[in-house]
């Protein structure tokens, strides 16, 4: 793969904005659309950078959070970018609530018919008539997108 015609993009050099990630990731994808050539060892390389960048802000958690609370309310302007820290994946324990608790096995019972039923509809092969209530039934119709995925080597 030619990559000559691409910007060379150093990490140290991205202007951290949205308009300058857009600006090289339309410059990137033009050069594939234009030349023919195979995205995939792009696309393969790019997926490395992603798991590395998602790893450095994993590990780098604790000591962003501890350098954040140095910062009135826990904000900081870092390279003409705001950093803050906030509350996410809050969660409420309903469970010691009696009326919650009949509530919720309600709910549970009416979801796990609902699965079963699910399953019968994926499975069935042709359209029936249910004896029951004389309703025809017909199979789920399966519908789907075509992605991609990458698996680095270990």
């Amino acid at each position: 793969m030619n990559l000559t015609l691409l910007p060379k993009v150093e990490l140290s050099s991205i202007e951290p904005n949205k308009f300058a990630i857009e600006l090289i990731k339309t410059q990137i994808v033009d050069h594939f659309t234009q030349t023919g050539e195979s995205p995939l060892e792009l696309l393969v390389k790019s997926e490395a950078v992603v798991q590395l960048l998602e790893g450095i802000r994993a590990d780098l958690k604790e000591l962003v959070l501890d350098e954040l609370n140095k910062y009135p309310g826990g904000k900081a302007e870092v390279l003409g970018s705001e950093m803050a820290k906030f509350e996410s994946g809050v969660k409420y324990i309903y469970d010691q609530d009696y009326t919650w608790s009949k509530m919720n096995e309600e709910i549970e019972s009416l979801k796990y018919a609902l699965k079963e039923r699910e399953k019968m509809l994926r499975t069935l092969p042709t359209a029936m008539v249910d004896p029951e209530s004389g309703e025809i039934v017909h199979p789920a119709p399966r519908i789907s997108t075509t992605t991609f995925k990458i698996s680095l080597k270990k």
